[in-house]
Formats: structure tokens, sequence, C-alpha cells
């Protein structure tokens, strides 16, 4: 880890063992600190590190003495971080945290709208995809981005080969199907067809225009609907 480190800054680490690499990584952190410039050292997929590994950070970390803070380390990673955390071997490295935040899967309103600023960072148009699209895109993905950007990213694979205007549930549904039995997207799937019925359910719903209190035959209807809904698995 330590000769990662120090290629990461541009240092020697050739020939040298553990205790001289740790030397010049210290020389380097104070002397950057002496010219008033604090080191950062940002790891990303931390999830990936072994507990052997994160110790060697936390040895890193002893540079910072007294109120100099001197080396700032940031751990960037999946939730699966949060639970090694979390274990008896790293009470000592978790007690060195002084902040920590925990980002949750967006929300069905937050996914749609990451979606458009995508698009429209992007150069395109905000509402390529569709209402519905977005809900499925939602649902499957479980609101983690990553997820989000891999179906969006097929989606528009896929509506180019078609030659569509618009990214709809037809063509998201057809994404979904064909990543199915992806190791990514094969986890929960029974849940996931239901929330996927759902969606298609309220959004049949919504298309319907309103009904008054004395309108039986829509009153038949969304109850067909519904009871449809509650007799899938």
């Amino acid at each position: 880890m330590l000769q990662w480190v120090l290629l990461a800054f541009g240092l020697d680490y050739h020939g040298k063992g553990k205790v001289a690499l740790y030397q010049t990584f210290y020389d380097f952190v104070i002397d950057e600190y002496s010219r008033n410039r604090r080191t950062v050292l940002i790891i990303d997929e931390a999830q990936n590190l072994g507990a052997e590994t994160l110790e060697e950070l936390r040895m890193l970390s002893n540079v910072n003495a007294d109120k100099d803070l001197v080396l700032q380390l940031i751990l960037v990673g999946q939730p699966e971080l949060r639970e090694m955390l979390r274990g008896r071997e790293l009470v000592q490295f978790a007690q060195r945290i002084a902040v920590d935040y925990y980002l949750p899967p967006l929300t069905r309103v937050q996914a749609t709208e990451y979606i458009g600023h995508r698009l429209k960072v992007a150069g395109g148009d905000p509402k390529l995809f569709e209402s519905g699209a977005c809900d499925i895109v939602h649902t499957f993905s479980r609101g983690i981005p990553r997820l989000i950007n891999i179906l969006c990213d097929t989606a528009l694979v896929y509506g180019y080969a078609a030659q569509a205007k618009r990214v709809d549930v037809a063509l998201v549904r057809e994404v979904v199907a064909d990543k199915s039995d992806s190791v990514l997207f094969s986890q929960r799937q029974e849940t996931r067809q239901v929330d996927m019925r759902r969606t298609e359910l309220e959004g049949e719903a919504a298309c319907r225009r309103p009904f008054g209190d004395n309108d039986a035959t829509e009153h038949e209807v969304l109850r067909d609907l519904f009871s449809s809904l509650r007799a899938k698995p």
C-alpha cells in the first residue's frame, strides 16, 4: 500500500523497505506542511481494501501530531465499507474518523432529476427519457446512481439502434429484460418485478380521466387494477 501511496504523490519507492517507505512519506508531508500546504490522500472504492491495508492507512495517520493536521485521509466507497469499519479488528481505525457521511439511494423524484441533469450536462434533451421510463430505471437500480447510469447508457444505445426519438417504457423494459441475468441486477428480482408492475398500474391509473363519486364504472376499473397488483407474487 505504501508503494502505491508514494507513487500517487510522485515519490521514489524503488528498492525501499517498509520503514524507509514510511520515512519518505513522512518527510514529504512534513515538507508540504512547512510550505503551508496540506496533504490529502483520497482512496476511491475503499470497500475493496482489506483490514490489513486499512491498518497501514491508520499507521500513516500517525504523522498527525497534537493540533497539526499534516495529512488528511478521505475514504470513498460502497455501503460495504461502512459494514467493514464496524468490525472489531478496525475499532482503532474507526475511532480516528472525524467525519463520515452515508449517501442513501436516490428517491424516485431524485432519480428522474438525476437522469435529466446528466442529459443536460451532456448537451442533450433533459426530457429524453419519458417519466414512466425513469420510474422503471429507478425501480430496477434501487436508486443507486451507478446502476442508474448503466441502465440509462444501455437504453440510449438501444434507442439509437431503434432510431427512437425518446426513451419510452417499452425500450427500458427491453433493457431490463436483457440485464435481468446480470449479477448487478439479479438481486431481489421478484421484488423488483412487483415494483415494476406497481409502476405500470399506477401509470395506467394516472392516465385515466378523473372520475366522480357516482361513476361506478371508473371505480370498478380502478379496483380491478389494484386487485391485479395484490394478486402478483
